[in-house]
């Protein structure tokens, strides 16, 4: 017999012992986005790749970027748009990781997508796609992505704005507890990458133990269209990007 009673059998949360203060249905958005993160977490063969950048050189090439430019200036660029462009770069040395499975089949992307996972004030998450962004530069993919985030927040992106995304970044940066995360893969994708906030640690360097500041990172890949292997080389050529960004071509081949 439940805890409640024959009388509460089939009245779901009727039996649970404790008093709600509020009972509430799931927004729209939330609720599909909860249907949509629970079928692949039930359908992918997920596994997680951690690993640790060093960000001095990006950091600094940041800076110089931005030199001239005052605190909140739109052209100012920061970390995310230089993740994205490496993401690019990297699955464009590696497009084992540029799949999607749909009814049984592997589509190889003929595009290179990068959806920015993105917290709403509400606490719902929406994920916009950069589209092309292999051929776009850092200032055009950071004016992109906000004017994403301004449309996200106002309620006014589109469909089309959060569809079509071949790889997906998570950055957690602004927790400052958690270290690494392990996010869910967006079907029909393969792979997503989560980043953490961007910390001193102590590294060695040259028979010394210096402070460095790195990026945790995780990569969660599905199983079942790639292995370790590949996932692992698509980490390496990602790392030696972001270290030394001076291999990162900032031009891009268009204009926006």
């Amino acid at each position: 017999m439940s805890a409640g009673g024959d009388e509460d059998k089939g009245k779901e949360g009727a039996a649970w012992p404790v008093k709600a203060r509020r009972v509430a249905p799931l927004p729209p958005m939330q609720k599909m986005a909860a249907a949509h993160l629970a079928r692949s977490h039930q359908e992918t063969a997920p596994v997680t790749l951690l690993g640790e950048i060093d960000a001095e050189n990006l950091l600094a090439l940041i800076e110089g970027l931005n030199a001239g430019k005052t605190e909140g200036d739109p052209a100012r660029i920061g970390v995310t748009p230089l993740l994205v462009k490496a993401i690019a770069a990297a699955l464009v040395a590696h497009p084992a990781l540029n799949v999607g499975l749909i009814e049984g089949k592997v589509h190889h992307w003929a595009e290179i997508n990068v959806g920015v996972a993105m917290g709403l004030p509400d606490g719902n998450l929406i994920v916009p796609v950069i589209r092309d962004a292999d051929r776009k530069t850092p200032a055009a993919i950071a004016a992109e992505i906000a004017e994403l985030e301004g449309r996200a927040r106002s309620g006014r992106l589109g469909l089309a704005e959060v569809r079509g995304g071949t790889f997906t970044l998570s950055n957690a940066g602004m927790a400052k507890s958690a270290r690494w995360t392990t996010p869910i893969i967006p079907l029909p994708q393969c792979a997503i990458l989560g980043v953490g906030r961007i910390r001193p640690t102590a590294v060695a360097r040259e028979g010394a133990v210096v402070a460095r500041r790195t990026i945790p990172t995780s990569l969660t890949f599905d199983h079942r269209l790639v292995n370790g292997l590949p996932a692992s080389l698509f980490l390496d050529t990602l790392f030696e990007l972001i270290e030394t960004p001076s291999r990162l071509d900032l031009g891009g081949t268009e204009a926006t």
